[in-house]
């Protein structure tokens, strides 16, 4: 039997009687909500995006600090904690998460103001840390620590990094997005399969988030977040390394030394990669920290 068609006109008039559903529309119809929220947020709903919105109430002058939420659910704790930001921030306090709450929780505390760690504590190897720009666009350094035989922090590799999540991607708690900032558990990897994404060398693992937005995010809500580097087409160093998945990528040359000196002189174990596994089966080995240095993540 012939395909039936519709003629352009036909088209076009279905199309303003039924238009087609925003991708970010919510049960309530919003199109609007800012990601990565993409419903309105009531009592009794659960999940990730409610762990996120507790974290950010917590930020608030406005909200108790010993507020008692159940972490993922969006209980009565809650509702009365977005009510407090609602009236300290002049909005209508009807303790839901809908778009002009969810947009100033946002813009107000995705900043977390974390700050490095000044040592190592015991049972890790090594330390990586990052100064990162709000301008996710430049590039940084990061370094590599190792520790004495008086548990001093010693720096043995400096090296160039990027921390540029996708660009639909328009924050650090949305999916793909830019890396977080704040504390992990990290543990060096043996390579990924992927060679052109991941390049052929030892990667490290975002493990176990400790502090700041880290802390809430890896590995229930953001998982999969390496230390690595790629075999990308037409890419030279001196060029900008391309924007990731939300992973740290720095330059084949520092992803490979990297490898040898945790392996040879800090004596760290490439553990047999898990490929995002969880629970993640090895006890890690070192941690990672990356502070924003100026305002506004």
């Amino acid at each position: 039997r012939p395909v039936e068609t519709l003629s352009p006109t036909s088209m076009l008039l279905l199309l303003a009687l039924f238009p087609i559903a925003a991708t970010h529309g919510n049960r309530n119809g919003e199109t609007d909500m800012p990601l990565p929220f993409t419903r309105t947020l009531r009592e009794n709903d659960t999940g990730n995006d409610v762990v996120i919105a507790q974290n950010l109430l917590r930020r608030s002058p406005y909200v108790p600090k010993d507020v008692n939420f159940t972490s993922g659910v969006f209980d009565k704790e809650s509702v009365l904690a977005t009510t407090k930001f609602q009236s300290g921030n002049g909005l209508a306090d009807d303790g839901v998460v809908g778009v002009d709450t969810a947009q100033l929780l946002l813009d107000l505390h995705t900043k977390d103001n974390y700050s490095h760690i000044s040592s190592l504590p015991d049972g890790y190897s090594y330390l990586i840390t990052i100064d990162v720009f709000s301008d996710r666009d430049k590039e940084v350094n990061a370094t590599l620590f190792g520790k004495d035989d008086q548990s001093v922090l010693q720096p043995v590799h400096t090296f160039r990094v990027r921390l540029h999540g996708k660009s639909y991607a328009p924050n650090q708690f949305s999916r793909n997005g830019d890396t977080p900032t704040g504390l992990a558990e990290i543990d060096l990897n043996t390579p990924e399969d992927d060679v052109k994404d991941f390049g052929p060398y030892p990667i490290n693992r975002f493990v176990r988030g400790l502090d700041g937005n880290l802390g809430f995010l890896v590995p229930h809500i953001r998982n999969g977040l390496l230390v690595h580097t790629g075999e990308w087409a037409g890419w030279t160093p001196d060029k900008p390394m391309p924007n990731s998945d939300g992973c740290v990528h720095g330059h084949p040359t520092d992803i490979d030394k990297i490898a040898q000196i945790l392996q040879e002189q800090l004596h760290v174990k490439a553990r047999n990669n898990t490929f995002g596994q969880l629970p993640y089966p090895y006890k890690p080995q070192g941690l990672i920290s990356i502070q924003e240095v100026n305002g506004g993540v």
